[in-house]
C-alpha cells in the first residue's frame, strides 16, 4: 500500500498536483485496499487459483474498504471514492460487478495503475515477478479500453520502461544497473555497468547515459533485455 501511494502521488505531481490535494490523494492511495483486513488471511496468500467462492469474498473488498472509510472520522471524501472505484476499469469491466461509471476520479485512474504495476513486480506466494515490458502491455491492451494511455504514458515516462535498480543486458553484451530514466528515449537511461561484455566483472563500475553514446548502430547502445539479478548473484539495489 505504501508503494502504490508513492507511485500515485508521484503520478499526480507530475500532473501538477501539490499541497493538501496532493497529501489527500497520497492517504486515499495508501488505505485504497483497507478493505482486505476482512478477507481470511489464506486467501490473499494462496498460492493455488481461487476457487469461485474465495474469489467472491476477495471481490467484496471494495464494497468493505469504501464502507470502513466512510465510517471514519477524518478521512477525507477521496479515500472511499478510490477505495470503491480501484478494480473498476474505463470500458466498464472489472469489480464490484454491475457498477457502471460514466468516468472515474483521477486518483483512481492513478491509483489504478500504481496498483497494477506493484502487484505484477512484486514477488508473491501465488506469482512471480513479471519483467516491465509484460506488465507494460498489460497496460497498454485492449487499446486504452481499461487504463486512459495517456495516464499510462506519463506513467511510463516517469518510471522508464527500465525503472532505477533494474538489472538489464545492453546490445554490446555488457550487464549493467539501472540508474536514471531517460524520458527521451526509455531504451538508452542512465545505467552503471558491472560486467564487461566477455562476461568479466569490473573492478570499478562506472556511470554511463546511454543516451550520449555514439551510434554504433542505427539506435546505438541500448538495452537489449532485462535480466535476473539471481543469475548473478547479486542486488543492484546496493549499487546506488
Amino acid at each position: 500500500m505504501v508503494n502504490v501511494a508513492i507511485l500515485t502521488m508521484a503520478q499526480a505531481r507530475t500532473l501538477g498536483v501539490d499541497g493538501p490535494l496532493l497529501r489527500e490523494l497520497g492517504l486515499a492511495a495508501l488505505m485504497h485496499d483497507i478493505g482486505k483486513i476482512d478477507v481470511p488471511h489464506e486467501i490473499l496468500t494462496k498460492p493455488d487459483q481461487l476457487t469461485d467462492e474465495e474469489f467472491r469474498l476477495l471481490k467484496r473488498h471494495p464494497v468493505d474498504g469504501a464502507a470502513m472509510l466512510r465510517r471514519t472520522r477524518e478521512i477525507p471524501p477521496l479515500a472511499p471514492i478510490v477505495a470503491f472505484e480501484h478494480h473498476l476499469r474505463i470500458d466498464g469491466s472489472g469489480y464490484p460487478a454491475g457498477v457502471k461509471r460514466g468516468t472515474l476520479n483521477l486518483a483512481t485512474m492513478l491509483c489504478s495503475i500504481a496498483d497494477v504495476y506493484d502487484a505484477m513486480r512484486s514477488q508473491r506466494a501465488y506469482q512471480d515477478a513479471f519483467p516491465t515490458e509484460r506488465i507494460l502491455a498489460v497496460l497498454q491492451r485492449n487499446d486504452g479500453t481499461q487504463f486512459d494511455q495517456n495516464l499510462v504514458r506519463r506513467f511510463v515516462q516517469l518510471l522508464g520502461i527500465y525503472p532505477p535498480g533494474t538489472l538489464v543486458k545492453l546490445t554490446t553484451g555488457e550487464i549493467a544497473v539501472v540508474v536514471e530514466p531517460c524520458t527521451g528515449d526509455p531504451h538508452r537511461p542512465k545505467i552503471r555497468l558491472l560486467y564487461g561484455a566477455g562476461g568479466d566483472r569490473l573492478e570499478d563500475p562506472r556511470e554511463v547515459r546511454l543516451w550520449e553514446q555514439p551510434a554504433d548502430s542505427e539506435r546505438g547502445v541500448s538495452i537489449e533485455s532485462p535480466i535476473d539479478p539471481a543469475e548473478y548473484a547479486i542486488d543492484p539495489l546496493a549499487y546506488f
